[in-house]
């Protein structure tokens, strides 16, 4: 009988599930939203049971002879504010909403174990970890130091928003947590919603990005840093008057959503400007006098705009953002520490590091789409998909990537990707337009060997899952102009031999036939919809957008 460990992300948004074997290793991860292609997954169980069933088909796990131990957080409630704060940083209607959808989803969590045959037709026990020591566990699980400082920032967990783990060869200790009310992720997700846009669809990265175009405004930034006072690291917001004058006066700089895209722009950059600022006085409270390594996570920990700021300001050794710092992530974190309660470890296993972790693409799909996909020309190219993919960007087609295992995270990292050539001056324009189907201001990430990435950068740093970003160095942005941000930046993801061979081999093929060893890369996915799960989703966009190709493993499809 083999025992595995099933880690659910059950806060109501976000659902994800992980496999843990009964030797630690992490073998499966996958959100909820990629099987169901619904964004953020709202209220969907975590245990989806067809999502399930396939992921336990995935690593062979069998109900007949085996043993399924699961696992998720156990907090109670998500909004933890007075009823007047609630009013201000979210419509009490949303609030109400998120509150139903929590609850729901921690009574609903296991149904979906039940149809697998695991539990004899009962409801399985399920053992329950703190929200943030779900979030820190994992995010330690994947960094490669065996000391560290992990900070957690997020929206809420089951008391206040920030906590802080210290790690000690691999042994892990809260040494505090923040009990609020105060909270960066409600605080980010409200000024996105005043610059027009959805926090619920997770549009924060909206708010990141048009930050670039507008100038920070010193009166809204003082009025907006204010709002959230920091004791030794703890957050709390300040008195409801304060925190209503500041949001009157960011108010005056908002956009409806029908309003045109930059005119909140300097709001973008104020709510930016404000966030760091009060984020620096948290780092700085957590970091011990001596250089260390820290670990960042939780929601908050998907800002790369503020996270490529930190190597080179604070007295750090390395940082350290995992593939999936959100609620989904916290899924890995349960089925380790799932684990670690079974076999009575205190050390918390080290991970490859890896983030292809989800599912593969089906090979029956990929043989039946080469029969009815016919206004595609068909091409096997085996071991010389590199170099055909190569030429095909050279020559400023658009190809979307579906090879291999999914990644695990927001983010897509070469696996189930769009790519361009980013030296063709349009290109940004053409994939938002004629593909992605998004705002023309939203820029793109540049793929780069980690070898060469202190050419390319400047405070280059190891950034595999697009966790930093950064700015280019001198003379650098020029060759790649539909990487580069307004202010000069890119959001980089590096690549190994060892960790990405196949994207290793595409940037240097690149390098070969383009002159620079620099690919495109954005998320296979259009506007509003996560990225594609299935071969059909692939083959469907492909047909339904200005993609010029898609490679299906190495099967290639050309308009």
């Amino acid at each position: 009988m083999t025992t595995w460990y099933l880690g659910l992300s059950t806060t109501g948004h976000d659902p994800a599930l992980a496999i843990v074997d009964e030797r630690g290793t992490l073998v499966f991860a996958e959100a909820t939203e990629r099987y169901m292609q619904d964004k953020r997954a709202w209220s969907v169980a975590a245990d989806h049971p067809a999502h399930l069933a396939q992921a336990l088909k995935a690593v062979g796990a069998d109900p007949n002879k085996d043993k399924l131990v699961v696992a998720s957080t156990w907090q109670t409630q998500k909004v933890d504010l007075p009823p007047d704060m609630v009013d201000l940083m979210m419509p009490a209607d949303h609030a109400l909403w998120l509150w139903h959808v929590h609850q729901n989803a921690q009574s609903a969590m296991g149904a979906g174990v039940m149809r697998q045959g695991f539990a004899n037709g009962q409801m399985p026990d399920i053992k329950r970890f703190e929200h943030h020591l779900c979030h820190a566990v994992a995010a330690c699980h994947q960094t490669p130091h065996d000391d560290a400082v992990c900070l957690v920032i997020d929206g809420e967990g089951e008391a206040g928003a920030a906590a802080v783990y210290d790690m000690t060869d691999r042994q892990i200790k809260r040494r505090w947590r923040s009990w609020g009310p105060g909270s960066l992720g409600a605080f980010y997700s409200k000024l996105t919603l005043l610059a027009g846009f959805d926090w619920r669809l997770g549009e924060e990265w909206k708010l990141m990005g048009l930050a670039a175009f507008g100038t920070p405004i010193p009166a809204l930034v003082d009025a907006l840093c204010a709002t959230v006072t920091v004791d030794r690291g703890r957050l709390r917001f300040a008195d409801t008057g304060i925190v209503k004058q500041a949001l009157a006066m960011a108010q005056t700089y908002g956009r409806g959503a029908d309003d045109p895209i930059m005119q909140g722009a300097d709001l973008a950059a104020s709510a930016q400007a404000a966030y760091a600022h009060i984020t620096d006085q948290v780092v700085e409270a957590v970091l011990p006098d001596s250089p260390a390594n820290l670990v960042l996570t939780g929601g908050c920990a998907l800002n790369s705009s503020y996270n490529g700021t930190i190597a080179r300001r604070f007295n750090v050794t390395s940082v350290t953002v995992p593939s999936a710092p959100g609620d989904d992530g916290n899924a890995v974190g349960a089925a380790l520490l799932a684990w670690m309660d079974d076999t009575k470890q205190k050390q918390i296993p080290k991970g490859t590091g890896t983030a292809y972790l989800g599912a593969r693409p089906n090979p029956e799909a990929i043989t039946k789409a080469q029969d009815y996909c016919k206004v595609a020309c068909v091409t096997e190219c085996g071991d010389r998909s590199v170099a055909k993919v190569a030429q095909l960007l050279k020559d400023g087609k658009i190809i979307g990537v579906m090879r291999g295992r999914a990644e695990f995270g927001p983010r897509a990292l070469g696996n189930r990707s769009i790519l361009a050539d980013p030296s063709v001056p349009d290109m940004k324009d053409r994939i938002n337009m004629l593909v992605k189907g998004r705002e023309a201001y939203r820029p793109f990430a540049p793929v780069i060997p980690a070898e060469d990435a202190s050419l390319w950068f400047d405070h280059a740093q190891p950034a595999p899952y697009m966790s930093f970003t950064l700015p280019w160095a001198a003379g650098q942005g020029e060759k790649v102009p539909a990487v580069v941000h307004e202010d000069g930046t890119g959001r980089l993801q590096t690549v190994t031999e060892t960790d990405a061979p196949w994207m290793h081999a595409l940037c240097r093929a690149m390098g070969e036939t383009a002159g620079v060893p620099v690919v495109l890369n954005t998320s296979f996915n259009i506007m509003g919809k996560p990225i594609v799960h299935s071969v059909e989703d692939a083959v469907a966009m492909f047909m339904t957008s200005g993609l010029d190709a898609l490679l299906l493993e190495d099967v290639l499809f050309e308009k």
